[in-house]
């Protein structure tokens, strides 16, 4: 994977400011940014367990720590997944903060709303989200790539001035093969500490399984942190022993998720966190999937995320996409779970291949979940699932689970 990022010639022209940054990277920012992050910004400002609402709460984190002063930027490679939690959970995995007095944090946050991307600004006092994105199709077709079967961004995060203590994060534009602006803040750092990039949950235990809702969220999924570089004089390191710590691999029982298995894959520039939890199968929520034409989200009390997607069908424009349904190699069973308040049919296409029809007897309501399964051959790694009906309208899509 290493080899796979960046070239250090170009890499170094840029951080010194010989060869201008790309373009800005599209978001929100603002108030509209902290009513976008809801609830997810709320439990991530909750620095401790101490600081929780509630005492059955959980906020913990593990990974590579900075201690520190001297580095002035941090790099690394992170795991985008499409994954919407469930039960009020949140995971911030990788977040990262660099050394060196760094008051921006780029967090990859997986929320009930969806994955989302954003700078959490700790200068001078704003203490709040600067910009946030949707890791949607557009963002991961431009910012993203896929290495060893799984989709990542690449993240720069320098000091841009010393004397205001000016930070920017970057993010790699895979299209264009510059480095878009994220977002840039400047101010005394607010938040105590060290610095980090690491893997971090804020968890509530679902009374039916004993472990964080999250967990079945995550399950067969892997969250990786890779190439974590510093920038010292002027030159990109590997984290190491030298200039950082990560703690021996804790057991998935403090996460609140037995099935997690953490590991330090490189000391200790690069580490997992891998969900080997298998049922009741890797679910992706329609919601969070790519809509195309008149498909659309609509609230529902009996869905799984509290929404469903209709008008999927009426005509082959108007679809529900899921992408990075990951997977190994082979025929896997397909749980599409709906709502019909009558016998529909729908088509499920793999990877842009022939659509295969399923019918959908009717669940007894339009908020009433009920579910078929199908059978689909699925690649290695990352995979795309087309749910539409070119003849007539499909029932509204709750979520799928892949077994």
């Amino acid at each position: 994977m290493r080899t796979l990022l960046l070239i250090p010639v170009l890499l170094l022209s840029f951080v010194d400011g010989a060869s201008a940054a790309g373009g800005v990277v599209p978001g929100l920012t603002g108030p509209a940014a902290e009513r976008a992050a809801g609830e997810a910004a709320v439990h991530f400002r909750a620095l401790t367990e101490a600081r929780t609402a509630r005492a059955a709460d959980l906020h913990d984190a593990w990974g590579t720590f900075f201690d520190d002063t001297a580095s002035t930027g941090l790099q690394a490679t992170h795991t985008v997944l499409d994954v919407t939690t469930t039960g009020g959970d949140y995971v911030y995995a990788p977040t990262a903060l660099p050394p060196g007095n760094a008051c921006l944090e780029l967090t990859t946050a997986y929320t009930p709303s969806g994955p989302k991307l954003w700078a959490w600004d700790w200068c001078g006092g704003r203490d709040t989200i600067g910009k946030i994105v949707d890791m949607d199709a557009a963002f991961r077709a431009t910012y993203t790539t896929v290495v060893n079967g799984r989709r990542v961004y690449t993240m720069d995060e320098h000091r841009t001035s010393a004397t205001a203590n000016t930070w920017t994060v970057y993010l790699r534009n895979y299209v264009t093969g510059a480095w878009d602006v994220f977002y840039t803040s400047t101010g005394a750092k607010d938040i105590p500490g060290s610095s980090w990039d690491f893997f971090e949950i804020y968890t509530t235990v679902n009374p039916s399984t004993g472990a964080g809702y999250y967990c079945r969220d995550l399950a067969g999924k892997t969250i990786e942190a890779t190439d974590i570089k510093v920038q010292q004089g002027g030159a990109w390191v590997p984290a190491s022993p030298a200039n950082s710590s990560l703690a021996a691999p804790p057991a998935g029982s403090r996460f609140d998720c037995p099935s997690m298995t953490f590991s330090v894959l490189h000391a200790n520039d690069a580490w997992r966190a891998q969900d080997g939890g298998t049922s009741p199968g890797s679910s992706y929520e329609a919601e969070a999937g790519t809509l195309a034409g008149q498909a659309a989200v609509r609230s529902s009390s009996g869905a799984s995320g509290g929404a469903l997607v209709g008008y999927v069908g009426g005509g082959s424009a108007n679809y529900l996409q899921f992408t990075e349904v990951t997977a190994t190699a082979g025929a896997h069973p397909v749980t599409i779970f709906y709502a019909s308040g009558e016998a529909r049919s729908l088509t499920v296409s793999v990877n842009g291949g022939a659509a295969v029809p399923v019918a959908t007897p009717g669940t007894g309501g339009w908020d009433t979940v009920g579910s078929v399964q199908v059978t689909l051959t699925l690649a290695a790694g990352a995979n795309t699932i087309r749910l539409g009906n070119p003849s007539g309208w499909a029932p509204d899509i709750d979520r799928i689970a892949v077994g």
